[in-house]
C-alpha cells in the first residue's frame, strides 16, 4: 500500500533538481532560489501528468478530469511543457502510486523531468483526491495534497494543486481557479457573463435585453460594478453574485460609470457628468460621499487604482487624443504617462505595481495592448498582429492579462501570459465577447 511521505519533508527536496541545472548554487542549507516564469532564457520543465488512479466507488471520470485540467493550467503557466500523454509507457490504473526505479527510468526515457501522479477515491463528501509532484531527475518526492469535496469540485482542487505546484518554483501561487467577468452579445442587448479563466462553465449573469457594460469587480469577489441603460441609463450597478440581484449605485444626469474599489475596499472610482463633461470622483461606499478628483475642461475618465491606493491611473483627451496619465489619490500631481500613438485608453494598473497595461494603436492604426511603467520612462508592446486586441485586464498575480480580441473574426476574450505569445480563447465559440475583467483570488 502507498504511502504519502510526511508533510514535515514536503519542502526538503530542492527543486532544482528538476531544471537540471549545470551549475551548483553556494546557498545557504535552508534559502529558498525561485524561478523567474518571465526570464528571457528560461527553459520550460518538461512535465507528465498521467491520469489518476479511479480508486472502487468512484463514479464518472473525475481521474480524467483532474489530469487534463492540470495540463492546462501547468501548461500555460510558462515554466513547464507538458509531455504528450501519447508517449506515457505506464498503465496508471496499475502503475505504483510511488515511483520506484523502474518508473522513474520510465518517466526519464520519455523526456519528464518533473511527474505529477494521483489518485481518487470515494468519501463522505464526494470523492478524495490525492496530488503529488516528483523530481524525476533525482529521483525525489516534492510535495504532495489531499483535498475533499463533492465530484464537481474537482476541477476547483486541480487548480489549487497547480497554483501550489507554481508557488513552489516560482514563490507566488497561481491564479488558476479564478474567473473572468464580461460583456456577451451584440447589438442593443448586451449582458454580463461570468466564465473560469480556462473557459470552463460559462454563465449568463443579466438577462435584462438592454446595455449592460463595463464589469468591475468588488474586492471580496461577491458583487460587480457595472454600468447598464436598463432605465435609460447609463446608470451604475452593483450586482451580487450570490442572490442574483442588482441595486443601483448612481443614478445621475448624464454618465455614471466607473466602479473600481479601492485596494482597502472603502471607496469606488467613477466618473461622472452630471456637472458637464466627464470628471473623475472618489465614492464612500458607506455614504455615498462624492470627491471631485479631475477639474478639466477635457474629458476624463477610466480610473483605475495602484495596488496601494496612493495613486490613480486614467485617460484624459486634455492634450488633444486620448492619453493615460496618473494622479494622486487627491487630484494632485497630475502627470502624463503616454505620448505615442493617437488614442491610448483601457488603463488596468498591475497588482504587483510594476506595470500599467493599456491600449493603443500601433503604427498601422490597429489596437494592441502595451505596458508604460507608473513613471512613464519605459513602454512595451505586448500584442502585435493584423488584428485589434485591447480591453487588458490583469490576473491577481500579476502574470496573465485578459484582453478582447478579434483575431479570429468575432470578438472574444482571450487569455495570454505577459512576455509569451500563446493566446487562449476562453469565450464560447458563436459568442461575441468583450471588456474582460479578472477576479480575485477567493479563498
Amino acid at each position: 500500500m502507498f504511502t504519502v511521505p510526511a508533510f514535515s519533508r514536503l519542502r526538503q527536496g530542492s527543486v532544482w533538481g528538476v531544471l537540471g541545472l549545470v551549475v551548483a548554487l553556494a546557498l545557504p542549507a535552508r534559502a529558498k532560489v525561485y524561478i523567474d516564469i518571465n526570464a528571457p532564457a528560461l527553459r520550460p520543465i518538461p512535465v507528465a501528468i498521467p491520469v489518476l488512479r479511479k480508486e472502487a466507488g468512484v463514479s464518472g471520470e473525475p481521474h480524467r478530469v483532474v489530469a487534463e485540467v492540470l495540463r492546462w493550467d501547468l501548461g500555460f503557466a510558462g515554466l513547464f511543457d507538458v509531455v504528450d500523454p501519447r508517449a506515457y509507457l505506464e498503465d496508471p490504473q496499475r502503475a505504483p502510486l510511488q515511483p520506484d526505479a523502474a518508473g522513474f527510468a520510465d518517466w526519464m526515457a520519455v523526456g519528464a523531468e518533473l511527474l505529477v501522479k494521483g489518485r481518487v477515491a470515494a468519501a463522505e463528501t464526494g470523492v478524495a483526491v490525492d496530488l503529488w509532484a516528483y523530481d524525476v531527475l533525482r529521483r525525489r518526492f516534492l510535495l504532495g495534497r489531499h483535498y475533499e469535496g463533492p465530484s464537481e469540485a474537482v476541477r476547483s482542487m486541480a487548480h489549487r494543486f497547480a497554483n501550489t505546484l507554481l508557488e513552489e518554483f516560482t514563490g507566488t501561487p497561481g491564479p488558476f481557479g479564478t474567473r473572468i467577468a464580461y460583456v456577451a452579445g451584440a447589438g442593443r442587448a448586451k449582458e454580463l457573463a461570468l466564465v473560469d479563466m480556462d473557459g470552463a462553465g460559462p454563465v449568463r449573469l443579466t438577462r435584462t435585453g438592454s446595455l449592460n457594460l463595463n464589469p468591475s469587480w468588488a474586492r471580496d469577489g461577491k458583487y460587480l460594478y457595472y454600468t447598464s441603460y436598463v432605465l435609460g441609463g447609463p446608470d451604475l450597478y452593483l450586482l451580487d453574485l450570490s442572490l442574483g440581484r442588482s441595486w443601483v449605485v448612481s443614478r445621475r444626469e448624464g454618465i455614471d460609470l466607473g466602479g473600481k474599489d479601492s485596494p482597502d475596499g472603502k471607496e469606488i472610482l467613477v466618473t461622472l457628468s452630471d456637472k458637464g463633461n466627464p470628471e473623475i470622483y472618489r465614492m464612500d461606499k458607506a455614504s455615498h460621499r462624492l470627491v471631485r478628483l479631475t477639474r478639466s475642461r477635457a474629458i476624463d475618465v477610466a480610473p483605475a487604482w495602484s495596488p496601494d491606493g496612493r495613486q490613480i491611473a486614467f485617460v484624459s483627451d486634455r492634450m488633444g487624443n486620448p492619453h493615460i496619465f496618473v494622479m494622486n489619490r487627491d487630484g494632485g500631481d497630475v502627470r502624463r504617462l503616454t505620448f505615442a500613438g493617437t488614442h491610448n485608453g483601457d488603463p488596468d494598473w498591475s497588482p504587483r505595481g510594476d506595470w500599467i497595461a493599456y491600449t493603443g494603436k500601433d503604427e498601422r492604426g490597429v489596437f494592441q495592448v502595451f505596458l508604460v511603467d507608473p513613471q512613464g520612462r519605459e513602454t512595451r508592446q505586448l500584442t502585435f498582429g493584423p488584428r485589434d486586441t485591447y480591453d487588458p485586464s490583469w490576473s491577481p498575480d500579476g502574470r496573465f492579462l485578459a484582453v478582447t480580441s478579434n483575431r479570429e473574426g468575432e470578438k472574444a476574450v482571450y487569455v495570454f501570459r505577459v512576455g509569451g505569445q500563446e493566446f487562449r480563447r476562453i469565450t464560447p465559440r458563436g459568442e461575441v465577447a468583450e471588456q474582460p475583467a479578472w477576479g480575485p483570488v477567493l479563498p
